[in-house]
């Protein structure tokens, strides 16, 4: 049992066929057109409990000439399409340019969102992070045009014609246990002092996904992996992942952390876990867990809901 999957579970309609070949400049000027801003890294909500601040056509293309049109189509409801706008060219001081809401990092209100906005804004941040950071041909270093809606880019050298896709770089998360049913949860040196987390990797070339579970946790454990079962998965685009949570069954031994990532990494009972708290208010010894928004929380939620 694991709760619902923060940022996941999206019912938008991708309109493939319709951003296939599109011009986003194109679609901006539908009826029914929304737009949803991105501004230097934070997006736009408004409201108590906060949602997506949407602007309609005629706001929306005024930013667009403003801007540049760095636009994105995200899909279409029956209104019409959901466009995502980058509005960064703009200045905006220390909160952003005045929109009419609030500008925020996706990972501080993301909990508090409703889950489609949730899931709406990370797909949008995980593709205009991506655009932001590939500029330029990566086989030929020339520069690149952005086609189908958004969703690609083209080497604008015709000698090459390279193309390219978003990125999504995928990682395991494992929640592990031993013959005691106790869980294997460590900490990184640079996170916020107290929290601890389940152990978690990059999937290596040639490697298959429970492979990488075992061999994270050999690395950064010292632990053996018996046995491993797919739980769910994640979109993360911070700034571009997918988590993919495992339960893993580990044999018993004492854990030694690896010194390069690790600070330490232990074993916990069910009730040792119970006495954590929450960054804000942290439990017993010091001790809290990852935030709600991470698959981390929800496995070890997931853990102590199976007693």
């Amino acid at each position: 049992m694991i709760a619902p999957i923060l940022y996941s579970g999206l019912g938008l309609d991708r309109a493939h066929p319709v951003r296939r070949g599109g011009d986003a400049a194109e679609l901006m000027r539908r009826p029914g057109t929304r737009f949803t801003l991105y501004w230097r890294g934070r997006q736009l909500v408004g409201g108590t409990p906060p949602a997506i601040r949407w602007l309609d056509r005629a706001y929306g293309l005024r930013l667009a000439e403003a801007t540049g049109g760095n636009c994105l189509l995200l899909g279409e409801d029956t209104a019409g399409p959901l466009l995502a706008l980058d509005v960064s060219a703009l200045e905006g001081g220390e909160h952003g340019p005045e929109m009419g809401g609030n500008w925020v990092w996706l990972r501080s209100v993301g909990g508090l969102l409703p889950a489609q906005d949730a899931a709406l804004l990370a797909y949008a941040r995980g593709v205009l992070v991506w655009r932001e950071k590939t500029r330029f041909c990566a086989s030929c270093g020339g520069g690149l045009m952005v086609q189908d809606s958004g969703h690609s880019a083209k080497c604008a050298d015709e000698a090459c014609g390279a193309l390219h896709f978003p990125r999504t770089d995928p990682a395991i998360i494992m929640l592990v246990t031993d013959s005691a049913g106790r869980a294997l949860l460590g900490r990184q040196p640079v996170w916020t002092p107290g929290m601890y987390s389940c152990l978690a990797g990059f999937v290596e070339p040639g490697e298959s996904l429970e492979d990488a579970v075992a061999r994270e946790v050999w690395e950064e454990a010292g632990i053996r992996v018996r046995s491993t079962t797919y739980v769910a998965s994640q979109p993360w685009p911070f700034p571009s992942s997918i988590m993919i949570g495992f339960n893993a069954v580990a044999e018993d031994g004492e854990p030694v952390p690896d010194p390069h990532e690790i600070e330490e990494v232990r074993w916990f009972t069910r009730d040792e876990v119970r006495a954590f708290g929450e960054a804000d208010r942290p439990g017993e010894a010091g001790r809290f867990l990852p935030r709600r928004d991470s698959i981390a929380r929800a496995l070890v939620e997931g853990w102590l809901l199976n007693a």
